[in-house]
């Protein structure tokens, strides 16, 4: 589960990531050229305002026309200079602009004689061939500034969805790049919740019973352990039951193992179904079983056993065996002054013969061990 967040939590990470980095390349793309080509179309005026006050000339033949070129002569060189900085600047290969620069750069050499001509005809009139010297000059010039700074508008144009398609190119790639990082994030969370799943099952296996599916005797022992901690730091009751299923080797030599395997898993459910939570339940190996029950004394561990007592013996058989009998013999024990689970599971061992010896199907307890004692005593000593 952890896992599947982490996986959501970077795959949210990057989805934001690439919505980012979209919507700024998006406000970006051609931002490069944005002012190059701003400042390109305001210089395209000044060849048409030149064509203008040059017609106009010629029509009206007015002195306020010389004022106007005045004007555009003092603005063009700075347009020039300016867009040939920004050229210098920009991500455009200089072989692109080259001519260009070099038109702009023969235009501004023309522009001190078309000044010194515009004097020219302003102070012999423009009647003279000063005039006609003057309007070939601003021809040139205007020509020349059109064509360049037309040039020049397509070619920024042309840059510009070059870039865009070249942003478009690496958004695929980032796009790309993103999911197979996700991918790959994916495989190694796949991996790693395979290893944790190998690790879990290798761990319930070394703690599970193959056939029943309960506890085995090592995790019962671990488990006691821990029980036993508690009870030396509280001192909690803790009780253990030992369990020894009656003539089963009959059930296997009569019906077969399968059928034994059956009855002995049929055993586990019945007593998953009598224990508490907190208990144990374990198969310690062959037909016996064991019971780990922490905070409860012999009381209650005797109640508990009874019950299994009765329950084994209503509980029906499969297949062939059904006309048979289950029963069980049972040890029960509390802990006194034990010092760990070895002598603990020695004492209910114990009982567990004596409840074999005098004849199967019962508990026995500390308690009953005791009153046999106590009654053998007293028959040994009157006799």
């Amino acid at each position: 589960m952890r896992l599947v967040v982490v996986f959501c939590l970077i795959a949210t990470l990057c989805a934001l990531a690439f919505g980012y980095y979209v919507s700024q390349a998006r406000r970006h793309v051609g931002a490069d050229y944005t002012a190059l080509v701003t400042d390109v179309v305001r210089a395209q005026q000044d060849p048409a305002a030149l064509r203008i006050t040059l017609d106009s000339l010629i029509d009206s033949q007015d002195l306020i026309h010389l004022e106007q070129i005045h004007d555009l002569l003092w603005r063009i060189p700075r347009r020039i200079e300016s867009i040939q900085r920004q050229l210098r600047r920009s991500e455009l290969a200089p072989t692109r602009y080259a001519d260009l620069v070099e038109e702009l750069t023969y235009v501004a050499s023309r522009l001190p004689a078309l000044e010194a001509a515009v004097d020219a005809a302003a102070e012999e009139g423009l009647d003279e061939p000063a005039s006609e010297a003057m309007l070939s000059l601003g021809m040139e010039v205007e020509e020349g500034l059109a064509w360049a700074y037309s040039e020049l508008n397509e070619q920024l144009h042309q840059a510009s969805a070059e870039q865009r398609l070249l942003m478009e190119r690496l958004t695929l790639a980032v796009a790309v790049l993103l999911l197979l990082l996700l991918l790959a994030v994916g495989a190694v969370m796949l991996m790693l919740l395979h290893l944790y799943r190998q690790r879990e099952t290798m761990r319930l296996q070394s703690r599970t019973d193959e056939l029943t599916g309960l506890s085995n005797r090592r995790w019962l022992r671990e488990m006691a352990e821990q029980a036993f901690d508690r009870w030396r730091r509280h001192g909690a009751p803790l009780s253990l039951i030992l369990l020894d299923l009656d003539h089963f080797k009959r059930i296997n030599d009569d019906f077969g193992h399968p059928l034994g395997d059956a009855v002995l898993v049929a055993f586990a459910r019945a007593l998953e179904r009598e224990v508490r939570r907190i208990d144990t339940v374990a198969r310690m190996g062959g037909e016996e079983f064991a019971i780990l029950m922490p905070d409860s004394d012999m009381a209650g561990a005797q109640h508990l056993a009874e019950r299994i007592l009765r329950a084994t013996r209503a509980m029906p058989l499969p297949g062939p065996a059904a006309d048979r009998r289950l029963t069980v013999s049972i040890g029960v024990v509390e802990v006194a002054d034990e010092t760990g689970f070895d002598r603990l599971y020695s004492r209910a061992d114990q009982l567990l013969y004596q409840a074999k010896k005098s004849g199967r199907d019962r508990v026995v307890s500390d308690h009953d061990a005791e009153d046999t004692e106590w009654q053998d005593h007293e028959d040994d000593t009157r006799g």
